[in-house]
């Protein structure tokens, strides 16, 4: 284990004379000049919006006027003339869509479900993709499940606290779930090999959001909207370089396999309600308070115990049938030990000081699955389900 520290890099601004005839260059209107780098004079490009100048807009509106004004029509019917009636709308005949491509979008916007709107979950390409995850999240390495007894200043209690942070900031600036998980995975690995004093820990936590969000969100969090979360405890400059350290430990391995990519695949593949999935996500989330006594658990099988300790709660008939046994590769034995300590930590999650997972699935967004209480676990049920 080796110790950091971080200190404030003093640099040395060299001062860029220009030759005093240099020439001046006439910019068009409507640039703004920035004085930067000496006083060199540099145009400030206009701003785009989503990939697009802000005349786009209007040439799109006015795209069918244009076409039709600009457009020569040849008419070889006579009557066409005769009648002077109006020429054929070609704009619409070129952007015409099948009526069944249109029927099928409007129930994949009414039913809200956006992961069949992503390439990872294309039938062509989600066999091959579960196959892919399973060898990757063998071959990533594996945060030290025993790492904290190296640790002189931090306990698993501190942890906790700062996976609570983490989940509040996630939930209030609406981030995906695979942020989440993807930052806890940071923290971990980072402190298997690097010794954290305990007023670094939350620049440590916010360092390793910042760059879960930049793999996984549209708009990340700026770094100086991170360093006002922090309180003002850490400049930019910090959490810009402990993001650099965290990257290089990590050997900028940034996307290994989480728990929650497992439980959206295994979710698609066999058409599982959302509440189903929502509920497994929230268990999911809550392992991750825990730490100690899962990260020698593969993320594969911690998605598959999610999955069917949900699927119980919700009293399905059959929660692991054999289905998901030959599409997992688990057995409920396999999955027996894990499930039991989910069903612990689900039943005393309203106990616990750390409240922001929990209060973030009360909501209506996750239908209120926080709010189920569990059911008594008894693993034989499972059994003779399997067996069916």
């Amino acid at each position: 284990m080796s110790n950091f520290q971080i200190l404030e890099d003093v640099e040395n601004y060299q001062r860029i004379h220009h030759h005093k005839n240099k020439k001046t260059v006439d910019l068009p209107k409507g640039h703004a000049v920035e004085k930067k780098f000496g006083g060199e004079n540099r145009a400030v490009l206009q701003p785009f919006n989503n990939g697009a100048r802000p005349d786009a807009k209007r040439a799109k509106l006015n795209t069918e006027e244009k076409t039709l004004e600009n457009t020569t029509i040849i008419c070889i019917d006579d009557s066409f003339k005769e009648n002077k009636t109006e020429p054929p709308k070609i704009v619409d005949e070129l952007l015409k869509i099948d009526k069944h491509e249109k029927e099928q979008v409007s129930k994949k916007e009414e039913s809200g479900c956006s992961l069949s709107k992503r390439l990872l979950f294309v039938a062509e390409y989600r066999k091959d993709i579960w196959r892919y995850l399973h060898e990757l999240e063998q071959a990533y390495p594996f945060p030290k499940s025993k790492y904290m007894l190296k640790q002189s200043d931090l306990t698993w209690n501190t942890r906790s606290i700062l996976v609570d942070w983490l989940s509040s900031v996630a939930a209030e600036y609406d981030m995906c779930h695979e942020t989440f998980h993807l930052s806890i995975n940071y923290i971990d690995r980072f402190l298997s090999h690097i010794a954290v004093v305990r007023t670094k820990f939350q620049l440590v936590g916010a360092a390793a959001m910042l760059l879960a969000g930049k793999m996984e969100e549209i708009y990340p969090i700026d770094i100086k909207e991170w360093s006002y979360l922090t309180g003002d405890a850490f400049t930019p400059r910090q959490i810009k370089k402990m993001e650099q350290l965290i990257a290089k430990v990590l050997k900028f391995r940034m996307q290994p396999p989480t728990t929650c990519t497992f439980i959206e695949h295994f979710c698609h593949e066999h058409n599982l309600d959302t509440k189903t999935m929502n509920l497994a996500m929230y268990i999911s989330e809550l392992v991750l308070l825990e730490g100690e006594d899962y990260l020698n658990y593969l993320p594969s099988k911690l998605a598959a115990a999610s999955i069917a300790l949900a699927r119980h709660t919700i009293s399905k008939e059959k929660p692991w049938p054999k289905v998901f046994k030959e599409h997992s590769g688990y057995t409920i034995q396999q999955l027996s030990p894990v499930v039991q300590k989910q069903h612990q930590i689900f039943r005393d999650s309203p106990l616990r000081e750390q409240q922001a997972i929990q209060a973030k699935y009360r909501s209506d967004k996750y239908n209120k699955v926080a709010l189920l209480k569990p059911r008594n676990l008894v693993m034989e049920d499972f059994q003779e389900e399997e067996e069916n």
